[in-house]
């Protein structure tokens, strides 16, 4: 009696693992290509001089004393000066960077309300985790900054020190 070979189940059987890990092995590929990490860089050195020149910034604030009370508030994130000096209603950019995924990172020219306060609307699909809040003068002569977990009750103050 002749057997044809794909009526055979031994065939199958040695067959499925190879095919089994070709799949999981372009799948896995697809996969990596589509959520590629943004936290590597190609130069670390250029990037450490620039670390180096933005600590200026930093400085300057803390010499003026300038200081941000943060709270977030029904999808509002609301920056209010808290001490320093700074021109009175000045525009600021404020920035909300994710720590690792840059995609969902946000960057906003922010006018001063009635109040003094600077409010920023907080995207319905912002990722909770921890992100890194920065507020910079309009001119770049100074920032502030701080590490905050979203979503946070409490009120944050963001200032010049690097902590």
């Amino acid at each position: 009696m002749k057997s044809y070979w794909y009526k055979e189940p031994w065939f199958w059987f040695v067959i499925f693992f190879p095919t089994l890990a070709v799949v999981a092995g372009t799948s896995t590929f697809v996969i990596f290509q589509n959520n590629q990490p943004d936290m590597v860089s190609d130069d670390y050195y250029k990037d450490g001089k620039k670390i180096n020149q933005d600590l200026t910034k930093y400085h300057a604030a803390l010499e003026r004393n300038i200081t941000f009370d943060l709270n977030f508030d029904d999808g509002f994130a609301v920056l209010t000066p808290a001490t320093g000096d700074m021109t009175e209603n000045e525009a600021l950019n404020i920035s909300f960077f994710h720590v690792t995924l840059a995609k969902h990172d946000i960057s906003v020219l922010a006018t001063a309300s009635g109040d003094g306060s600077y409010r920023v609307e907080i995207p319905e699909d912002m990722l909770q985790g921890k992100w890194r809040v920065r507020a910079e003068s309009f001119d770049g002569k100074w920032r502030v900054q701080e590490y905050v977990k979203y979503p946070n009750t409490s009120v944050i103050k963001l200032d010049g020190e690097q902590d």
